[in-house]
């Protein structure tokens, strides 16, 4: 019976396993770089940016519409503010403008702001955002 003898590897014969090897794992290099470099943008990007992604565009409007806006100079009563004066409050638009005034108009007096979360699309983070220009005074 012949034996075969295992022979060492030449030199170039190893340097030529290592290139394939090195060929097999590049697309997984790359892929793992793409993922490197989504996870770098995600993170660089603020948290509450990141959450008016999933939102509609009029939301994301508001938003932004809403950082250049004038704030009131002293705080609005829910209960006597117009819908020009409702929209100067941080992320509230005409359509939030008029959903309150129809609140208010169909329910009674507004007694205190978190009977604003009744309202489709009025969230507790909205509130904390006018809760600073808004007042309920007693009727």
């Amino acid at each position: 019976m012949p034996t075969e003898s295992c022979s060492p590897q030449t030199e170039s014969d190893q340097l030529a396993a290592a290139a394939e090897k090195q060929r097999k794992l590049r697309p997984l290099m790359a892929a793992f770089a793409a993922l490197a470099a989504y996870l770098g943008l995600a993170l660089a990007l603020k948290p509450d940016l990141t959450a008016h992604v999933t939102d509609s565009l009029a939301q994301v409007r508001e938003t932004v519409s809403g950082r250049f806006r004038k704030l009131p100079g002293h705080p609005l009563d829910l209960n006597q503010a117009t819908a020009a004066e409702l929209q100067q409050l941080p992320g509230i638009g005409p359509v939030t403008a008029q959903d309150i005034i129809r609140f208010r108009e169909r329910s009674g007096p507004i007694r205190r702001p978190e009977d604003l979360l009744a309202l489709p699309r009025f969230t507790r983070r909205l509130l904390e955002r006018i809760r600073p220009y808004v007042v309920v005074e007693a009727r």
